[in-house]
């Protein structure tokens, strides 16, 4: 007669279980596929990496898939320029991309690339009106039919509801304080990405690869992207003159 296993047991081989499934995550090579597969419609996505490595590019081409498969139309969520300033950077990007100041602005079914996300959806507003209608907008994404794509330096700056409600984690290449500095839960995953960004020879070839972490199956995925048609080195650069500062100009058109 087989002997009966405690639940104390059962518990424990669970546990181990689970850890043997996260850490192969962790080691395991990435599995290469395109970008428009690893995506996730309609879903939230945060984007990570050091300045200048490309991150707003990817999200621009990220929409620009969308838009030729699906003729799926995108907002750039910028809400702290003025009128002058929108109609500047309107412009820049092809008809089906709003500039947008306002959430409510958002139309359902589209790509949303809300650039430099800690600006206004920083971890130490998370308890202000802004960051709790920013949660209610995260809650019905499905609903609404939209993909979010969350720009930030590492998700420290982040409100946890924005990391929290996340479907892919997207990386272009970070830096070691980046995982240094992480929040302990994405800590393991940041430095699977700096592992992997040291892995690839040549800066040019690190410029185009993009390590995404697959939420729903737990699994990591690599691709390259390239830059959107629309790309310039003006959109690259379109913070500089909020902050008063010019970042360096990269040879291949300024990555953001």
């Amino acid at each position: 007669m087989t002997p009966k296993v405690s639940w104390a047991e059962q518990l424990k081989r669970y546990r181990k279980g689970k850890s043997e499934d996260y850490a192969k995550t962790i080691l395991s090579l990435p599995k290469r596929v395109n970008l428009y597969s690893a995506m996730r419609f309609p879903g939230v996505a945060i984007i990570m990496g050091d300045i200048r490595s490309g991150k707003t590019g990817l999200a621009h081409e990220i929409a620009n898939e969308y838009h030729k498969r699906r003729n799926i139309p995108a907002v750039l969520h910028l809400p702290h320029l003025n009128e002058a300033e929108r109609k500047k950077i309107q412009k820049l990007v092809p008809n089906w991309m709003q500039v947008a100041t306002k959430r409510s602005q958002w139309p359902q079914k589209a790509v949303v690339i809300y650039d430099e996300a800690a600006q206004s959806a920083h971890a130490r507003r998370s308890q202000s009106g802004e960051a709790m209608e920013l949660d209610d907008l995260l809650s019905i994404a499905g609903q609404r039919e939209q993909l979010i794509l969350f720009i930030s330096h590492y998700s420290r700056k982040l409100d946890l509801n924005v990391c929290t409600g996340v479907h892919r984690i997207i990386w272009k290449r970070p830096t070691f304080a980046h995982q240094i500095w992480e929040r302990d839960e994405m800590a393991d995953f940041t430095g699977r990405a700096y592992d992997y960004f040291r892995g690839i020879k040549g800066e040019i070839a690190q410029k185009k690869a993009t390590l995404i972490l697959d939420m729903d199956n737990f699994g990591f995925y690599q691709c390259t992207n390239r830059l959107p048609p629309w790309w310039s080195n003006e959109l690259s650069c379109i913070f500089r003159d909020k902050n008063g500062k010019h970042p360096n100009t990269m040879k291949d058109g300024g990555l953001l």
